[in-house]
């Protein structure tokens, strides 16, 4: 039989579609568990500022910044494209081994393609929480305290953002089923039933 001390940290990863309440639930799944919470690289509030900035940049400086030709060497598109395409290697570098130390301490990881990376960990259990749409427009504005209208526009915001984000860094889209093990409707539960729907499974997981 393998030993409590030998056996690898439990580790749950979690994500979700905008206003679903994955930080309460999780911080109320780790409690249960003694577990840390390994958060989400963005917040909301920042994924509303980077929007905020592009849209301010307007359509003329995107279109001024791509006008040089891509296939042309040294110009300022391609060299664009060739910073961006490193870029786009560093962070998948940074987000590997961030993953990979929070993974070695054990908790949940929000966020930040943790499914995916850590897919074939033993004993992993990968949650996503979904939910009907203008619920989860209502809960979001109610949980950062903002009006249901600013919700409504940072509901497509964030969604596109942390759907785009993957894809363009792992080629994954968070948004598929493939890589979880529970998809739960959060506007079809209580917060309570949950919590305690993730707990039995992690438990299961973990004496597997």
């Amino acid at each position: 039989m393998t030993s409590q001390s030998s056996r690898p940290a439990q580790i749950i990863t979690m994500w979700e579609l905008y206003g679903c309440g994955m930080e309460q639930i999780a911080a109320r799944v780790a409690a249960a568990l003694g577990v840390p919470v390994h958060g989400q690289a963005f917040s909301s509030e920042q994924v509303e500022e980077q929007a905020a900035r592009r849209e301010k940049e307007g359509v003329v400086g995107r279109f001024l910044r791509n006008l040089a030709p891509a296939t042309v060497p040294g110009s300022s598109a391609a060299d664009a494209a060739i910073t961006q395409a490193q870029s786009v290697a560093d962070i998948a570098r940074q987000v590997r081994e961030d993953v990979a130390g929070m993974a070695a301490e054990g908790g949940l990881i929000l966020g930040r393609n943790g499914a995916f990376l850590l897919h074939e960990w033993p004993g992993a259990l990968h949650v996503k929480l979904v939910g009907q749409l203008q619920d989860r427009i209502a809960r979001g504005a109610v949980l950062a305290g903002i009006s249901r209208e600013r919700s409504a526009k940072r509901q497509p915001l964030e969604d596109d953002f942390r759907r785009s984000i993957a894809q363009q860094v792992f080629k994954f889209d968070p948004t598929g089923d493939d890589y979880y093990d529970l998809v739960l409707d959060t506007t079809r539960f209580t917060e309570d039933q949950v919590v305690d729907l993730i707990l039995a499974a992690a438990r299961a997981r973990a004496s597997g």
